[in-house]
């Protein structure tokens, strides 16, 4: 008799077991209950944008039960640092990796190891990205940068010298934005010329200063510093405010109101262009969701969040499908006011 209980006692414990490994393993018992886990990679922790950018992630992470999305990111710009982290999280085995590149072309070994492991990998701000499976933008960024020149050629009378700032040559976003901007203005406004070539720094505000503080000593014919970074707006507006040359010299380009603010009322700078990364972020998880649940991503598209509710889709030259919002956002001195909460901070 208790041979036989021992037997029964063991095929329950078994039996157990293997429900509950079951539940574990992905089979069709734990269809309902499986939790996906959605990582963004920015390029860079404790910067505004990127801020802005995990506001996004747990928004879209509070609104779906069977997700756990979230951010990480280091605490410098060097694409390695941003490589490592991409590879623990692969050892991990999270379901999606998105990535804002510093580098892509560095990424590109460590995407191919994650979609190998059936990870879905996405990117933001990579528009040329090679051995992903989307990139998503917020507008086409030929365009974006052809509008921002637009905007500063006319408070330039449409001629002068300007200056194009990366944070990174090897950003391709940053660089496409510069392209656009070079091409509207050989284009459109033939009295206008650039001092010199692009100039990088590194999305460090103090550099982007210092550079800039390098360019109007040596260039004092300069009238508009055109920015990428979220660093170059300020960090150039404190040099053109320091040389007290507000009204002959402003500064433009991709910012953030919070970052910005108090320049454009100086009129160190003139207006700061920008997509609301908090959307952006919440776009791509979108994406990755999507391709998570086995539903397919074409024109049309909902995303399910502002500037992304129809979306575009074109392959680039490596053949990966990139999507493509309508979601830029002017500001300047006229309209900063939009910008603030009632208690006198920033929405942004």
């Amino acid at each position: 008799m208790k041979k036989l209980y021992g037997l029964l006692l063991a095929v329950v414990i078994c039996g157990s077991f293997f429900a509950c490994s079951g539940n574990r393993s992905g089979g069709e018992a734990s269809t309902d209950s499986k939790q996906y886990e959605i990582v963004l990679v920015v390029k860079l922790e404790g910067v505004a944008w990127f801020d802005s950018t995990r506001v996004g992630m747990e928004r879209f992470n509070s609104e779906r039960a069977d997700v756990n999305a979230y951010q990480i990111g280091a605490s410098t710009a060097d694409p390695a640092a941003q490589v490592a982290l991409v590879n623990d999280l692969i050892a991990k085995g999270v379901d999606a990796i998105l990535v804002i590149p510093n580098d892509p072309a560095s990424l590109v070994p460590a995407f191919r190891n994650a979609r190998q492991a059936g990870i879905k990998v996405l990117t933001h701000e990579a528009g040329t990205q090679s051995d992903a499976d989307y990139d998503v933008e917020a507008f086409d960024n030929t365009a974006y940068g052809a509008h921002m020149l637009d905007v500063m050629a006319e408070w330039m009378g449409s001629s002068g010298v300007w200056q194009p700032f990366v944070g990174l040559l090897t950003s391709p976003t940053h660089n496409q934005w510069v392209d656009g901007e070079i091409a509207r203005a050989q284009a459109a406004y033939p009295g206008l010329s650039t001092a010199q070539d692009r100039i990088e720094e590194h999305e460090d505000q103090q550099l982007a200063y210092e550079r800039a503080l390098e360019l109007l000593r040596a260039h004092p014919d300069v009238k508009a510093l055109m920015g990428s970074a979220m660093s170059t707006v300020p960090g150039v507006s404190q040099a053109i405010t320091e040389r007290g040359l507000i009204g002959r010299v402003a500064a433009f380009g991709t910012c953030l109101p919070s970052v910005a603010g108090d320049y454009l009322e100086s009129g160190a700078a003139q207006s700061i262009h920008f997509w609301v990364p908090a959307d952006a972020a919440y776009a791509t998880a979108s994406a990755a969701y999507k391709l998570l649940k086995g539903e397919s991503i074409a024109d049309g598209t909902d995303l399910g969040v502002s500037g992304y509710n129809s979306v575009t889709i074109r392959n680039n030259d490596a053949g990966v499908p990139v999507i493509y919002g309508q979601a830029w956002v002017d500001v300047n001195k006229d309209n900063l006011s939009e910008w603030r909460n009632p208690n006198g901070g920033y929405k942004l």
